[in-house]
Parts: C-alpha cells; sequence; structure tokens
C-alpha cells in the first residue's frame, strides 16, 4: 500500500511475438526481458499484489521464478497481437481481483520491453497520479528531432514528399516543438480511468518525463542496444 492506496502491477507478456519470437523470454546478461521487470517490481514492497498476464505456461512459470504471481492464463481471445491493452489489463485486474478477494485503487502496467526502468520511476510515476487525482500517468522520454512528424518524408508515385505541411518550412531543429514517446516503463491508472472509461489515455493524463537513455524493445538490434546501455549501467555502478 501507498499513500492509502491498495496497488497491483501487471506485466503483460504474451507468447505471440512476430517481430522476435518469445521476446519476452530473450535473455539480456543473463535475466530474460520478464525477470528484468519481476525484479525491479520485487524492490518496491509497498505494491500489494505483482502478477503476470501471460497466455504461456512457460511464461508463467518464468514469472513466478522471477517474483511474479499468477492465478490465471490470459484466454485466447486476449492473447493475439489485435488485443486490446484496455481489455487485457482490465481481465488480469478483475482475476486477480476476485483471487484476493479485495479490490485494488491504482493499477500499475509494467512492459517487459522496457528492461532499463528503476524502481524510483515507478514510485515516482505512482505517487504523482495519487497525488494530482489526474485519471493516469504515463512514463515517457523526449523524442529525437530526427523522428519528428515535420522532418518525416513520403514516397507516393515514385516522387519524395513532406509527411507534415510544415517540413518546407522547418530550418533547423531548434525551431521544432518538443514532441515524446512512450517509453513503457510504466503506465499507472485509477481503477476508475481503467474500467469506467476504459482508456489509459484520457484528456486527465499526466506525464513522467525521463530523460536518460530509454529502449522499448520491437527490433532484434534494440536487443543489442539495450544490453549495450545495461553494461554501461553496471560498469557505472
Amino acid at each position: 500500500m501507498l499513500l492509502d492506496k491498495n496497488i497491483l502491477a501487471v506485466v503483460p507478456a504474451r507468447s505471440g511475438s512476430k517481430g522476435i519470437p518469445d521476446k519476452n523470454m530473450h535473455s539480456l546478461m543473463g535475466t530474460t526481458l520478464i525477470g528484468w521487470a519481476g525484479k525491479c517490481l520485487e524492490k518496491l514492497l509497498w505494491l500489494d499484489s505483482r502478477i503476470i498476464s501471460t497466455d504461456s505456461e512457460e511464461y508463467a512459470d518464468e514469472g513466478k521464478r522471477c517474483g511474479l504471481d499468477t492465478s490465471f492464463l490470459r484466454p485466447p481471445e486476449l492473447s493475439t497481437d489485435t488485443a486490446g491493452a484496455v481489455e487485457t489489463i482490465t481481465h488480469a485486474l478483475l482475476e486477480t481481483e476476485d483471487y484476493h478477494k479485495k479490490s485494488f485503487d491504482i493499477i500499475l502496467i509494467v512492459e517487459p520491453t522496457s528492461p532499463l526502468r528503476q524502481p524510483e520511476d515507478i514510485e515516482a510515476a505512482t505517487r504523482l497520479l495519487i497525488n494530482s487525482g489526474a485519471d493516469s500517468v504515463v512514463t515517457v522520454s523526449p523524442l529525437s528531432t530526427k523522428s519528428h512528424p515535420a522532418k518525416i518524408l513520403t514516397v507516393e508515385n515514385d516522387r519524395l514528399g513532406f509527411y507534415d505541411e510544415r517540413g518546407p518550412q522547418v530550418m533547423s531543429r531548434q525551431s521544432l516543438n518538443e514532441l515524446y514517446w512512450r517509453n513503457g516503463i510504466c503506465y499507472a491508472l485509477t481503477r476508475e480511468c481503467l474500467l469506467e472509461k476504459k482508456k489509459i489515455i484520457t484528456d486527465n493524463t499526466l506525464p513522467f518525463l525521463i530523460e536518460r537513455e530509454i529502449v522499448n524493445i520491437d527490433d532484434p538490434i534494440e536487443l543489442e542496444w539495450a544490453e549495450f546501455l545495461l553494461n554501461r549501467e553496471k560498469r557505472c555502478d
């Protein structure tokens, strides 16, 4: 419990990744991505429950080995690459509430694909949510100006064009407005936000900015980049 709130942390880890097969079981420095999430959550002693939501017995066993509980497996309709996050987390919440015979005030979504998180990131985002009265808090990182929409190009009929109408006017990166990307470290949301508004990001969502280097793994090269950064952190400890 934190600030008088019952808090559930959910690690969503389905087994059907296409870009990197069995991505969530991939090992970085001897620990799986599921393990990185579980071991981080183990350090947050105020959590009332920390679980893995998965469709795989193997993933569930790995979650248990790394400190995550599981009293259920995710049903097939919530295990495809088109399954919605709201529906998946709602299922996890209701199953866990039924198992523990208690309700949770705050739900934390902790994606295994973001292994460079720190416990302090999650606690700060959770405190911000509770103290602000927001619907949710999402951890974000600054977007490189190289990926800014105003600098993105399109190809149509073999001709190059600007994706954004502002493109021709961009003279320097300093003229571009700051944009952010969701880094997967933590989504913190209230029970009402999930069950009543059925959204993770609403018009009352706050950002929690993380400015150090973060990787949210989708592609094989990002596994290598994450391992490099984790090794660098270890050398600096």
